[in-house]
């Protein structure tokens, strides 16, 4: 990842909380005037003090597909606690962003028990919809785990208990104070009880199926060799799987002059310590991966200059470098489209990658390389066709039979919950494909982090960052990652604070260990006696 404008990355990555922050305003539809909507539906949403939602933040709501594909906004008006628009032809879900007292600010989803809404639902109290469409989650989660063997814990049995009596309060409620604060109790419990169950059920997995000897623990490896000897150290503890990068504006800054040695000087001692390699990335079309004399070329000569590039790497490193990020973020994001290329296009650039990669080095593992999960760019963007969610990218290319081995996810700290982004790996998990977590990061320090592209922590996941919630974060992700299956690899993005990520290193910038560090290294070790 290169450095991108911050406000960008935030509203995409789904930093929707942070970007409030930065005092980002309503829609232009509505801070324009709206002509008067027909067919028109009314939301109502307050926080968890009982004051009606304030305009700004209520206006990054979203409506989804019961797949949960966002959607297009339709045109709205949006005043302090309500939300007129207009509405969608299909049953739909909707999303709120909600700060929950004693949780943290996160998605809260509502979609009618999975039946999705209709016209007939509305007005809509978004409050009570999206507790009641939690515990109906969890509860339908729960269920299917426990027909898979899992025992659900009396603690998270209770939880969600507590969850319902705190609903069919907030539900008889005699105003909305009163409403908001008891939806805000349930909220809480149901969060916990998801996220718990979650982390419970993943544990469970584990112990059911042991040790995986060929699990990828990764981190980009950039700053080798010039860190020095306590990075390498560091690094070779926790890791066997190093990310290198072949960022074409610095690889070859001038036409015909790739500088190999770096590169070179990592792959040699990668092997000698037993790590394998993974380049990253042979195609982008951000500005890092576009060099200044080649991003004026007409199409069809970039794609020859493309071809040219991959087959080259490719073919130098062979089996040295098992593994390749063959294209990044090729779909509709804007900082990943500097030049504007359609859907198609990035579909043909993507069969480019592919096959020539398989042209460089027939055994290579082609890794397509997605962000944004959430698609939350994509109500906002006003481009017909509607723009393309990772999902639908990655779903055309096997539509199309475009060849790759491996989904490469991107997942910094996505203002999401643990409960949410399980549901999401196993709606990735669906296009029958192995995932590789290609990069994540989040937080350890609230503070201003000067010398990184975005200086201003996201998000708020329990409380505030600091080491100790940075390290929780990274035991139930991880958890959750090695529970499954189809996930073969997991990258941290970066090694040490300084970097991309906002004080995101498992290191501080002296390089001493982060209790997450410490937390990882030690789930290693666990997991790594289930074998013995």
């Amino acid at each position: 990842m290169a450095a991108i404008d911050r406000r960008q990355f935030l509203t995409l990555t789904g930093g929707t909380a942070a970007l409030l922050a930065l005092g980002a305003s309503p829609s232009e539809q509505s801070k324009a005037k709206v002509p008067a909507l027909t067919n028109r539906i009314k939301l109502q949403a307050w926080t968890s003090t009982g004051k009606p939602m304030p305009a700004k933040v209520f206006n990054q709501t979203l409506f989804l597909t019961l797949g949960d594909e966002p959607m297009p906004n339709p045109p709205r008006q949006v005043d302090s606690g309500v939300l007129w628009t207009t509405t969608p032809s299909v049953p739909f879900a909707i999303v709120l962003y909600l700060a929950v007292k004693g949780f943290g600010k996160v998605a809260l989803y509502a979609d009618n028990q999975g039946q999705g809404y209709t016209p007939a639902d509305f007005p809509l109290n978004l409050n009570l919809a999206c507790a009641e469409s939690r515990i109906h989650r969890v509860r339908t989660a729960i269920a299917t785990w426990q027909q898979q063997g899992f025992e659900c814990s009396a603690p998270i049995t209770e939880q969600l208990q507590l969850a319902e009596a705190y609903l069919q309060q907030a539900q008889a409620a005699s105003s909305p104070k009163a409403m908001a604060a008891l939806t805000n109790d349930s909220l809480r419990e149901s969060l916990w009880a998801g996220e718990s169950a979650v982390f419970a059920h993943a544990q469970h997995q584990i112990n059911q199926r042991g040790h995986r000897p060929d699990f990828l623990f990764g981190c980009n490896f950039f700053r080798h060799p010039t860190a020095g000897d306590d990075y390498d150290r560091r690094f070779k503890q926790l890791f066997n799987f190093a990310t290198l990068p072949f960022y074409w504006r610095s690889f070859e800054p001038e036409a015909g002059k790739p500088n190999f040695a770096k590169t070179d000087e990592m792959v040699n001692w990668l092997e000698a310590e037993g790590i394998t390699p993974k380049g990253h990335p042979l195609v982008w079309f951000h500005g890092a991966g576009l060099p200044a004399w080649a991003r004026d070329k007409p199409y069809a000569e970039l794609q020859d200059l493309l071809r040219q590039r991959v087959q080259e790497i490719t073919r130098r490193y062979g089996n040295r470098i098992p593994y390749y990020d063959i294209i990044n973020e090729a779909h509709d994001i804007d900082w990943a489209n500097t030049l504007n290329y359609s859907a198609e296009q990035q579909r043909e650039m993507t069969q480019l990658a592919t096959l020539a990669t398989a042209k460089g080095y027939p055994n290579a593992k082609r890794i397509i390389n997605t962000c944004c999960q959430w698609a939350e760019y994509i109500p906002k963007g006003p481009r017909q066709p509607p723009l393309q969610s990772a999902y639908q990218y990655l779903q055309t290319c096997l539509e199309t039979d475009i060849p790759f081995e491996i989904i490469g996810m991107q997942l910094y700290y996505p203002n999401q919950d643990m409960f949410e982004i399980n549901r999401l790996l196993e709606r990735f998990s669906q296009l029958g494909k192995p995932i590789h977590i290609t990069e994540l990061g989040v937080s350890s320090n609230t503070t201003r982090a000067e010398n990184t592209p975005f200086p201003n922590p996201p998000g708020l996941w329990h409380a505030p960052w600091t080491e100790n919630i940075q390290a929780d974060w990274v035991e139930q992700f991880y958890t959750l990652c090695y529970s499954k299956s189809y996930i073969q690899a997991v990258t941290w993005w970066d090694l040490a604070d300084g970097s991309f990520w906002p004080h995101g290193g498992l290191l501080r910038s002296d390089f001493s260990p982060k209790l997450a560090y410490l937390r990882l290294n030690t789930l290693q070790k666990r997991w790594l006696a289930l074998g013995a």
